[in-house]
């Protein structure tokens, strides 16, 4: 005989599961075309085992953590995590609406590396 405890019972109903959208080619679009206003000798790779873990990794081209840190951008539940990779320390840099506020942080955060400060506008005549 089975003994039904109704307030457990519509506990469990009540939970949901909130979809997030993981990261995919048009969130890696975008963040190349940032990255090459903010720092053209940095690149953007898309990572990830399935569409569901996917991440982003924005590094020096050639991965030299002489010139400086690099950074993973992954999906959380209310926005996408930047993490600061430099010399094998993983540091948190915090969790943003959107990839425009994630590009901005970046943009403060490089502009202390002069190798990778944004190029200085030029005018043809």
């Amino acid at each position: 005989m089975s003994i039904k405890r109704p307030g457990f019972q519509t506990i469990q109903d009540m939970a949901f599961t909130v979809g997030v959208r993981p990261i995919g080619l048009t969130d890696l679009a975008f963040m190349e075309q940032a990255m090459m206003e903010i720092a053209p000798d940095l690149s953007v790779e898309l990572h990830g085992m399935c569409a569901d873990e996917a991440f982003m990794i924005v590094l020096p081209d050639d991965g030299d953590d002489a010139k400086g840190p690099s950074f993973m951008i992954s999906r959380e539940t209310f926005g996408f995590r930047l993490d600061q990779v430099h010399w094998d320390a993983v540091n948190e840099v915090g969790v943003f609406a959107s990839l425009n506020d994630v590009v901005n942080v970046l943009g403060v955060r490089l502009a202390v590396f002069p190798d990778w400060a944004a190029p200085d506008s030029v005018t043809l005549h």
